[in-house]
């Protein structure tokens, strides 16, 4: 295992390992070559530290990157070094006695994956303590960070050492936000998770409402400067002379009296009227003010909000199999309510009110030290969904997951933009949040998108729908089975009236499987003599997948016998069909599709099995010159041509269509029915499909009149 980092600080060494990236290196380049052009800002590739770490060697294989004992927030690498779906082995070999290291990742299995080994002297010398534990990043791609806390000399120091993990099928920082702004789009939220290996810097989004995990990354990184501006607060209170009322007896009084008190005090001592008391107003110093209760309001909400943040966490944290979150992370939550605690005891703020609101605008606020600080803060923690920025990070779901719902929604569009269906029903409103606070979609049947167009024919889009043995329409006979996608077109029932069956609807269904995984090395066991290193293409066992969903489902309804419900006959079995009209993968392969063909179109038209390239299309101005585009690469090009042969287009009255090409509807059926693949029979049998046919009957013997 060939080492790729080591550093070397005053307290310890920490070194990398891992298998050979050599390949995963080409990959990543060739993917860049593809998706980048010369206008682009070239990545950089960085190893980051918080706080600031004083190196005195740092190497990497490529050579020497650093040297001297200067100290750095961030240090450049020669090229990159992680990827996705690969397994790294980290070490921290410490120069002096620590007692005990650990990481506090908020992840419990990265934390769970890192061992601890005191020193321990033995006849032949001193083996120093370390720190030693292997992640793989999965589909987990942005800035994994390792937050390194050791005991020295009794004292507790911390050291984060960050990196990003790339993909290698796809840019990082031009596909991934194309994908994230599609879903943002349709399922708000929904891309953020509480606890995964990596997390990226969150984009700005024009979404409103409360959505706890957003708040708690914008609070931890808001949460320094909130503590600083309330110590400020706390030091140098604001206050403000108000006036008072007292009732006060005349032996009392001090001062020059306002004339009008003078002569009626005067007069009640002429009448005998000695112990009557006299209104008296009087302006005093207060803390009362609209602006330390708004300071008090914005404390004890946040404190509630994290309160709550640990208590529902703990709770769903509880279970062994659920165990996400480790104990340094719910630690940590309930380490940022002390200071908040300390604040509200206060003596100042239990002179304060409770808050109404500010009947104007308060230069207090906009203004003074401290108060003008929390003040903006509050207003970024009450709003953070439309003033995020890039100053938070928040861990998104995998990879996989997003190319997954990606895919989806990309469908979705081609139906709604290209094919001219219009959403009837919008499946997106069946979010809901989970124990973790992160939302979750309604799969199935019961989620999906469903679509009518101006010609009658309706579809329905569903994601992760699941067929078992009890399924009333389709039916999976022995094992359950969730397709990613299934699209499910229905035909009106008068789509053609020359058919005697024209009462009957006519429905079609595709299966679709996104697949994160691209075939890099070739199958021994494939014959082809075409090199596959050169191209993307997706794995065999996906294809398998789609020959088994196809397989699998087979639909169920009653035999037709007549119109009367009287002629159906006791026990007559149910009759079976294949309700699937293709299977097909599809995964994150670059090709220019406009120029070159499918390498499944062959298979596709055949056997009505294979796969489709989708990444998000590129069509973005050159900065030269805007009326130009770079890069102009349709990812979905393929998969649209295919949607529009089988399904067809809106109608419409351009001059010198065919009237097939204008009404598609009623020649569509018998265009699905004849396809090559639809039309495989079992070996020993003949499949016909007659469209037309006609009934001759002999009606008797004796001549008619």
């Amino acid at each position: 295992m060939p080492e790729l980092i080591r550093l070397q600080t005053p307290d310890f060494e920490f070194s990398v390992w891992a298998n050979d990236i050599s390949q995963r290196l080409s990959v990543y380049q060739n993917t860049m070559a593809h998706r980048t052009s010369a206008n682009d800002v070239q990545p950089s590739y960085e190893l980051r530290f918080a706080p600031a770490a004083q190196l005195s060697n740092a190497i990497e294989p490529q050579g020497l990157l650093a040297d001297g004992l200067a100290k750095h927030a961030e240090l450049t690498l020669n090229s990159p070094l992680f990827f996705e779906n690969t397994q790294y082995q980290f070490e921290w070999v410490f120069f002096s006695e620590v007692t005990n290291a650990r990481l506090t990742h908020r992840s419990q299995s990265v934390n769970e994956a890192f061992r601890f080994a005191p020193e321990v002297k033995t006849a032949r010398g001193i083996v120093p303590a370390r720190l030693t534990g292997t992640i793989n990043t999965g589909n987990g791609v942005g800035w994994l960070r390792l937050p390194l806390t050791f005991e020295l000399n009794g004292k507790t120091q911390t050291q984060h050492i960050a990196f990003e993990v790339l993909p290698i099928k796809m840019a990082l920082h031009q596909d991934l936000p194309a994908m994230y702004e599609a879903i943002d789009k349709v399922y708000p939220l929904w891309r953020f998770s509480l606890v995964e290996k990596t997390e990226q810097d969150a984009a700005t989004s024009q979404q409103r409402g409360h959505f706890p995990l957003m708040w708690l990354a914008n609070f931890a990184a808001l949460r320094k400067r909130f503590e600083q501006g309330l110590k400020v607060i706390c030091a140098a209170p604001h206050s403000r002379l108000q006036s008072t009322v007292a009732k006060i007896k005349a032996a009392k009084l001090k001062g020059r009296l306002p004339h009008k008190l003078a002569e009626q005090v005067k007069q009640d001592f002429a009448n005998g009227q000695y112990d009557k008391r006299y209104a008296v107003e009087k302006k005093q110093l207060s803390v009362d003010t609209p602006e330390n209760r708004f300071i008090r309001m914005a404390v004890s909400k946040c404190k509630r909000q994290l309160a709550e943040f640990e208590q529902k966490l703990r709770q769903s944290n509880q279970a062994p199999e659920r165990q996400r979150l480790s104990d340094s992370f719910l630690n940590e939550l309930h380490s940022w309510q002390q200071p908040l605690r300390k604040i509200l005891s206060q003596s100042f703020l239990k002179e304060v009110g409770a808050y109404t609101g500010l009947n104007r605008e308060s230069l207090v606020l906009q203004q003074k030290t401290g108060y003008s600080a929390v003040y903006r803060i509050w207003q970024e923690l009450k709003f953070y969904l439309d003033v995020f920025g890039n100053q938070s990070s928040i861990s998104m779901k995998s990879v996989a997951e997003i190319y997954e719902v990606w895919c989806f929604l990309c469908l979705k569009q081609i139906l709604e933009q290209d094919l001219g269906f219009e959403l009837v029903e919008n499946g997106a409103t069946k979010l809901a949040q989970n124990d973790f606070f992160e939302y979750q979609l309604k799969d199935g049947f019961a989620g999906a998108f469903r679509f009518k167009r101006s010609d009658g024919v309706t579809a329905r889009l569903a994601h992760e729908p699941k067929f078992t043995k009890k399924g009333q329409s389709i039916r999976s006979y022995l094992v359950n089975q969730e397709p990613d996608i299934v699209l499910e077109v229905t035909l009106p029932k008068s789509a053609d009236l020359t058919k005697a069956d024209s009462s009957e609807e006519k429905q079609f269904i595709w299966l679709f499987d996104a697949k994160y995984r691209i075939k890099t090395e070739k199958n021994r066991f494939d014959d082809s003599n075409e090199d596959i290193e050169s191209k993307d293409y997706v794995p065999d066992d996906a294809i398998n997948q789609m020959h088994r969903y196809r397989d699998a489902l087979i639909r169920l309804s009653e035999p037709r016998l007549s119109e009367s419900p009287s002629s159906k006959i006791e026990g007559q079995p149910v009759k079976k069909s294949r309700p699937v009209f293709g299977a097909f993968a599809l995964y994150p392969g670059f090709f220019d599709q406009a120029t070159t063909p499918n390498p499944y179109a062959a298979a596709i038209e055949e056997v009505g099995i294979g796969a489709f390239a989708l990444l998000p299309s590129q069509d973005e101005p050159c900065q030269s010159d805007p009326i130009q585009t770079k890069n102009n690469y349709s990812g979905h090009k393929w998969l649209l041509e295919f949607l529009q042969e089988q399904i067809g287009t809106v109608p419409n009255a351009q001059i010198g269509q065919s009237n097939e090409a204008m009404y598609p509807v009623a020649g569509m059926a018998e265009r699905l029915y004849v396809q090559e693949a639809a039309r495989i029979p079992y070996y020993g049998m003949r499949q016909v499909l007659y469209p037309d046919l006609t009934m001759t009957v002999a009606l008797g013997g004796a001549t008619r009149s």
